[in-house]
């Protein structure tokens, strides 16, 4: 049995190792004889490959072969990935499982696995739908009930990071481990926000050009550490995608077909990103003013006319402040 875990889903990889184990394994998990658990990172491992193959031939006294994990597998060397491509080709007889964090499908080692074994896909969901894996995640593993509103601040405390979030819950339960429900107040006392703002997250209150909460965002990415490019490239393609759909719903287009003729998801963009009610907000002539100015701010930062934070912080602010 040969298995490939892909993906930034920590904590579901985790627990799909923890499965792997109790299915191979048995009342043997716990026994280190029965298990070589390898990480490709390791300085002390002169040979991740050659240590994999010996590991998957070689037997011990209480079990006819040895189950071998590979964690951060995405960081074998070159000559690590060549030799296992091979060895794998010979379709070896082993219980053996890589976890990696991305594989380039078009690589030979993933062809290799493929055709020996099984991949499985491990993507973190999307911020969007962080609230409802929370929702989902948390009861089945620490068998408690979650309050929604917890979920959306967990949500928006710690971003799309699975793991993250799991040791964040277990660290609350440790903390009050006889409640019965997990409540906004419980994790608010315990969870202090860590995830840094994404670019992208300014757009809907400079859409709706919300001067209090887009000033008040603004100066919390530049506080944050977020540079002014990717804050000025993302409004710069917004209010671009602001402007087509303005045009596409001027020919008595929906909402919806507007946003799927410009290849974007009709939920995140006209009900999250409330796109039609941000259409309402300008004028086209004013949107393109404003486009041609992103464009001007982006040249006076890279040529270094605009290079403090406070004066990029101010320029971009005036753009909706007037």
């Amino acid at each position: 049995m040969i298995i490939a875990l892909i993906g930034n889903d920590d904590f579901s990889k985790d627990m799909r190792i923890e499965k792997f184990l109790q299915d191979t394994l048995g009342d043997r998990k716990d026994d280190p004889m029965a298990k070589q658990i390898l990480f490709a990172t390791d300085p002390n491992i002169a040979s991740i490959a050659e240590s994999v193959i010996t590991a998957c031939d070689s037997v011990s006294m209480f079990s006819p072969e040895q189950t071998v994990v590979v964690r951060k597998a995405d960081e074998l060397k070159a000559d690590d990935t060549r030799e296992l491509t091979k060895w794998l080709s010979h379709k070896p007889n082993c219980t053996l499982l890589f976890e990696f964090s991305k594989l380039d499908g078009r690589g030979e080692l993933y062809k290799a696995l493929k055709s020996v074994g099984e991949i499985e896909k491990f993507d973190e969901p999307p911020q969007y739908k962080m609230a409802d894996w929370i929702a989902a995640a948390i009861p089945s593993h620490f068998n408690k009930a979650i309050d929604r509103d917890a979920c959306y601040y967990l949500a928006d405390a710690l971003g799309n990071k699975t793991k993250i979030v799991c040791e964040e819950v277990e660290k609350v339960l440790m903390y009050d481990p006889n409640c019965k429900k997990i409540t906004l107040d419980l994790v608010k006392s315990m969870v202090v926000p860590q995830r840094k703002n994404a670019s992208y997250e300014i757009n809907t209150p400079f859409g709706l050009r919300d001067v209090k909460a887009y000033t008040r965002l603004l100066n919390e990415m530049f506080r944050n550490g977020v540079e002014a490019v990717p804050i000025v490239a993302s409004l710069y393609y917004y209010a671009i995608d602001l402007l087509n759909f303005m045009t596409l719903t001027e020919k008595k287009m929906s909402p919806a077909d507007a946003a799927k003729a410009m290849g974007k998801n009709d939920y995140v963009f006209n009900k999250l990103g409330r796109a039609p009610e941000c259409a309402k907000r300008w004028s086209k002539p004013l949107l393109c003013r404003v486009i041609r100015r992103l464009s001007d701010i982006d040249y006076e930062i890279k040529s270094g006319k605009c290079s403090t934070k406070i004066a990029q912080e101010l320029a971009l602010a005036a753009l909706v402040v007037r």
